[in-house]
């Protein structure tokens, strides 16, 4: 039986209070989703690629980096584990000028 997935509810209730810091401070905001640590930067401070991206997956993977995106298809996601890592990074870009 596969491992329980975390409340992605209350992960983004914690990565919204989270970015509301980052915002105070410019700083990245860290969460964690599928036991992988994931680190969002300041909006202003996401690679450019992203303005050029063509879709959701391109740009969640530029905005986390090849690495982490390494990571999360190690651990072999389902779309519903893209869709809450999606709206996580979304939350931690909330406010920051996106």
């Amino acid at each position: 039986m596969p491992a329980a997935k975390k409340n992605s509810a209350t992960e983004a209730d914690t990565a919204a209070v989270e970015a509301a810091q980052a915002e105070a401070t410019e700083s990245p905001t860290v969460f964690e989703y599928l036991d992988i640590e994931f680190t969002v930067p300041p909006f202003l401070d996401i690679p450019m690629d992203l303005l050029e991206a063509t879709d959701e997956l391109e740009a969640v993977r530029i905005v986390i980096g090849d690495e982490k995106w390494r990571e999360f298809r190690a651990a072999r996601p389902t779309i519903r584990d893209f869709r809450n890592l999606s709206d996580l990074i979304n939350k931690a870009q909330a406010g920051s000028g996106n």
